[in-house]
């Protein structure tokens, strides 16, 4: 049989179309797990970016306290539930400036080494879905001193937000911003030089 029959050619043919199809799906898988990626640094980015912004209302006037779960009650916006946690007042001036409002009962004013009771900012449905342990920010708000957000143990520091957290949340936001628009540029670059490969025929 000739090298140039009709069955080697249709052959050869029906190769290249399978290859092209496999690098076209290539491609596709590409643009896709870009896009994933890109907007997940993105969304990060930004929340980021928006923890600088809150974080920074409080930097330097604000003081940690850490608390144990306790039971549930009901959320003061939404029909979820926010955990109720026990600590003890640390030694701050702003316990002795501003009475604590812990979004429970009347302010009251608190001295150093009192147990408190106090709202956390997480919402959840059931006891499961509130943290055994966490650390309540607190800062002034409308003349008392109350719980703005609580978060993971560490993650307002020991002492309160300082200038140098904020700086470092900005940082990380403008990282991640960097990553997201690295991973367009990369995408862009794989799907580029797959879809050469198939017009060269490599």
């Amino acid at each position: 049989m000739s090298p140039d029959s009709p069955e080697l050619i249709d052959f050869h043919e029906q190769e290249e179309e399978r290859t092209r199809g496999s690098r076209g799906w290539l491609i596709v898988l590409i643009v896709l797990a870009g896009a994933v990626l890109t907007l997940v640094l993105g969304i990060c980015s930004a929340l980021s970016f928006e923890k600088a912004s809150r974080l920074d209302d409080w930097a330097g006037r604000s003081m940690v306290v850490s608390g144990t779960y306790q039971t549930l009650t009901n959320d003061l916006v939404t029909k979820e539930y926010n955990g109720i946690y026990t600590g003890v007042m640390p030694k701050n001036e702003l316990v002795d400036e501003y009475p604590f409002d812990n979004q429970l009962n009347d302010p009251v004013k608190k001295s150093e080494g009192d147990q408190i009771t106090f709202r956390g900012t997480q919402t959840g449905v059931q006891d499961s879905d509130f943290p055994r342990e966490v650390d309540a920010l607190l800062a002034e708000q409308n003349g008392h001193l109350t719980v703005v957000e609580t978060g993971e143990p560490g993650s307002y520091g020991d002492n309160g937000v300082t200038d140098s957290m904020v700086t470092g949340q900005r940082v990380r936001a403008a990282a991640l911003g960097v990553g997201a628009l690295f991973c367009v540029g990369l995408t862009v670059w794989g799907a580029r030089r797959v879809h050469r490969g198939v017009r060269e025929g490599i």
